[in-house]
C-alpha cells in the first residue's frame, strides 16, 4: 500500500519490542516540513512634533462615511488601509501643566516622568522589540531627521528601560551603513563576510573578559556582566543575520548624507525603512519627522517662520494657516510611505497589510502644549487582524493612548495586561 497523500512528521519513529527506529527522509516528510509560514507582523511608530490645527485636521462625520479634512486629504488613496482616531490622550498626571518634556516622555510610555530626571517606563516599541526582535538582526530602529544640536544622535520618546532613552539616528548614510555595511551598495556577500569577521572578534573579546573577571571585585564583575549581555545581543544579531536568506532588494547606493530639503530627507528615511522591513532586518521601528520643539523651516511651502514659532500660534490666523499647510505636507509624506509599503507584495497581501503603524503627534493644540485629544492614525492590517476605513471620534479626552498600544501589541502577537496609564484595551479595531 502506498501512502501518497499522508504527511509525516520529520522525526517519526517506528516503535516496537522496546526499540525505536528513525525513518529515512521521505517525500511525505518533505511535504510536512514546508508548511506555508505565518505572515510576519511588524509594528511601527511615526511621530511628528508640535501638533495640528484641529479645525482643519479632524474629519467631518464619523464611522465609515466620514469626509476627509483638509489636512488628511492626501491620504485618501489609502482610505481602506487606515483608521483616524480622536479623543485619545497621553497625559498621565492632569494636575501638571503641559510642556514639551512631559509630552515627549509619556507619548510611548504612558508614564509621567519624574521631576528632575528622566525616569519613565519602557516604551511600547521596546516591549514589542523584546519579542519580535528575536527573529531579526536589529531588534528595533530609531530614526529621525534632526539631531538635538549636541551630538550625532537625537534622544527622543523611546526608552529601553525606565532610565535609558535610546538615541535616534538622523544621517541616512549612517543608517544605510548600519543596515547594509560600509560598502557603496547593498551586497549580501560582503555582509556575510563582515558578520563572520565580527563573530570572530566577539569570540576573542568574550574570552578575554572571562580571564579578566577572575581578577576583579564584585562590583566590577557586575558591570562586566552587563557589558557581556550587550555583546551577547550583538552576537545574537550576527547569528540571525547569518541564517537569513538574502532578500531580493532593489538596487540602492549609499546616501551621501542628509538632503538639504526636509521633505527629501523624510522620503529618504522612509525609503531606508522600507528596505529594512523588506529585508526583514527589523520588525519594530520608530521614526520622528523632527525633534521635539523643532525650529525647522519650510521654504518649499513659502513659510518664513520656524515650526516652533508657528506652533505657539495663540490662535493667530497667519500662524494657524501656516500650521495647517505643514499638516497637509506631513500627510503627503506619510502617504508616500504607505504607497511604498502597499506596492510590495508578500504572499497574497502587501507589506502594509502585514504591518501595524501608529502615526500621530504627542501634542494636539501646541500653543497650550496639550496632550489631550491627540491626532492619531492607525494604518496597516497586522496580517488580517485589523479592520480600517473609519473615523472613530471618542467622547471627551479621557481615554489613554496606552489603551490603543495594548491593542496594537496584541495584534502583533505581544499581549500585555498593562502599559503605563492604560485602563484596558482599545476594542475598536476589530475585524
Amino acid at each position: 500500500m502506498f501512502l501518497t497523500r499522508k504527511k509525516l512528521a520529520r522525526r517519526t519513529l517506528l516503535r516496537g519490542a522496546g526499540v525505536s527506529i528513525g525513518l529515512p527522509l521521505l517525500d511525505a516528510m518533505a511535504a510536512a516540513a514546508t508548511p506555508e509560514p505565518p505572515p510576519v507582523r511588524r509594528l511601527g511608530f511615526i511621530m511628528y512634533p508640535l501638533g495640528v490645527d484641529q479645525a482643519r485636521w479632524k474629519p467631518k462625520g464619523e464611522g465609515a462615511s466620514y469626509t476627509f479634512s483638509e489636512a488628511l486629504a492626501p491620504l485618501s488613496p489609502h482610505r481602506n488601509k487606515f483608521t483616524v482616531i480622536s479623543g485619545l490622550s497621553s497625559d498621565p498626571d492632569r494636575t501638571k501643566a503641559g510642556f514639551h518634556d512631559r509630552a515627549l516622555a509619556s507619548f510611548l510610555t504612558g508614564v509621567e516622568m519624574t521631576k528632575g530626571k528622566v525616569h519613565v517606563g519602557i516604551s511600547v516599541d521596546q516591549i514589542a522589540a523584546k519579542t519580535l526582535g528575536k527573529e531579526t538582526p536589529f531588534a528595533s530602529l530609531e530614526l529621525s531627521t534632526e539631531n538635538n544640536g549636541g551630538g550625532a544622535a537625537h534622544v527622543g520618546p523611546v526608552f529601553k528601560t525606565a532610565t535609558t532613552p535610546l538615541p535616534f539616528e538622523y544621517n541616512p548614510r549612517k543608517v544605510f551603513e548600519r543596515l547594509f555595511g560600509e560598502g557603496g551598495r547593498i551586497d549580501p556577500a560582503a555582509a556575510a563576510a563582515r558578520n563572520a569577521a565580527d563573530q570572530s572578534s566577539l569570540d576573542g573579546v568574550l574570552q578575554r573578559i572571562g580571564e579578566l573577571k577572575r581578577q576583579l571585585g564584585a562590583g566590577d564583575k557586575r558591570k562586566l556582566d552587563e557589558y557581556v549581555e550587550s555583546i551577547r545581543d550583538v552576537e545574537r544579531r550576527i547569528q540571525v543575520a547569518s541564517k537569513k536568506r538574502p532578500a531580493e532588494l532593489p538596487p540602492m547606493t549609499r546616501p551621501a548624507g542628509a538632503p538639504d530639503a526636509w521633505p527629501d530627507h523624510v522620503k529618504l528615511m522612509f525609503d531606508l525603512q522600507v528596505l529594512a522591513l523588506q529585508a526583514d532586518l527589523t520588525r519594530v521601528w520608530t521614526f520622528l519627522y523632527a525633534r521635539e520643539a523643532t525650529s525647522i523651516n519650510f521654504p518649499h511651502l513659502n513659510i518664513s517662520m520656524g515650526h516652533h514659532e508657528i506652533s505657539h500660534h495663540n490662535f493667530e490666523k497667519e500662524k494657524l494657516d501656516a500650521l495647517a499647510k505643514i499638516n497637509v505636507n506631513q500627510s503627503q509624506l506619510f502617504a508616500y510611505f504607505l504607497s511604498k509599503l502597499d506596492a510590495l507584495r508578500e504572499g497574497n497581501s502587501t507589506l502594509l497589510d502585514h504591518s501595524l503603524i501608529m502615526y500621530g503627534s504627542n501634542l494636539s493644540v501646541p500653543t497650550s502644549h496639550s496632550q489631550r485629544d491627540l491626532p492619531i492614525i492607525v494604518a496597516g492590517g497586522a496580517a488580517g487582524r485589523v479592520a480600517h476605513g473609519r473615523y472613530i471620534a471618542l467622547p471627551g479626552d479621557e481615554t489613554p493612548l496606552s489603551n490603543l498600544y495594548l491593542t496594537m501589541l496584541e495584534k502583533v502577537g505581544v499581549p500585555m495586561e498593562k502599559l503605563g496609564d492604560s485602563t484596558g484595551r482599545f476594542n475598536r479595531l476589530e475585524m
